[in-house]
This record gives C-alpha cells, structure tokens and sequence, in this order.
C-alpha cells in the first residue's frame, strides 16, 4: 500500500528535523562554554542530512503511472515529462560536523581560562544563527507534522467511503 510510504517520508522528516532541534539547543546552551572534555572552547555543530531512496520497483511503477498518464492526455504536450524521474526519498541524519570557525575572543586577564594576553577563547556560536535555524528546523518539522496529519485524513475517509 503506497500510501504507507508517505507515513514513512513524513516520520523520517519528524525524526531527522527533531535530532536537529536538538544539536541547535545544545549549541545555544553551550554558547558560553569555555571549557570542554576535548580541550578548549564548545564547538558549534551542524546536521548534515542525506537523502535516501525509497524501493525502485516503486519508482519503476510510479514512472509507468506517469507516462500512461501522460499518454492519455492528461497533458496537452505528449512528449512533455511531468515527472521525468518520479523517486519517492526521504531524510535521514547523515553526521554531525563540527564548525571549524574560528573563536571569539573576549578580553578577560581575570577569567581562569584567559591566555597570557588575557583574552579569553568563547565558543564560535551566533545566537541569532542558531534562532534562525531553530525557527527553520521547527518550521520544517511542523510541516511534516501537517503532511502525516493530512495522509492520516486521506486515509481515514478512504476507510469511511469503504465501509458504506
């Protein structure tokens, strides 16, 4: 049943975006962190997705669909692909990358973790980057959340019309 498959797709966004939310909150939380386990200052870090596939006799039916569509004159141009190559992919967490941007410096010779110039290293963490991504993630995420909510629908009032 190919719909299950957008229950997939959108699961698969909630996680990735979730685990997302969650690298961005523990860069903000850490953006005064001074000292770590590794040494030096907290690192901001990033989530890199990758796009994975889902079944290509999947996609092999779905191309077949769309050429017998196109076929029937759903399109006025018969040689005009509407979905030249139709994949169903989703996301998936990839890695997490480390920013190798340089630090802040601050000048403060009384903090313990200051150099001999009396400049302390702060993390390379921007608030405001980190709340935009914070604001895109969540967005993203809840766009998912309405796509699950709307198949959910779809296949509800398909059960409905079935039973009578």
């Amino acid at each position: 049943m190919s719909f299950l498959r957008s229950f997939d797709i959108s699961g698969y966004g909630l996680s990735a975006q979730r685990y997302r939310i969650n690298i961005i909150s523990s860069n903000i939380a850490n953006a005064n962190t001074t000292r770590t386990a590794e040494g030096g200052p907290y690192r901001r870090r990033e989530v890199v997705f990758r796009e994975i596939s889902f079944d290509d006799r999947l996609n092999q039916a779905l191309a077949r669909e769309t050429n017998q569509m196109e076929n029937e004159n759903y399109i006025d141009d018969p040689t005009a692909k509407l979905f030249p190559n139709p994949i169903l992919s989703t996301v998936v967490v990839d890695k997490i990358v480390r920013d190798d941007k340089p630090f802040r410096l601050r000048f403060d010779p009384s903090n313990p973790d200051a150099d001999e110039n009396g400049y302390v290293s702060l993390p390379n963490i921007n608030p405001v980057i980190e709340m935009s991504d914070l604001i895109e993630a969540t967005r993203a995420y809840q766009a998912n959340v309405a796509a699950f909510q709307t198949t959910k629908g779809i296949v509800q009032s398909a059960i409905d019309m079935m039973k009578g």
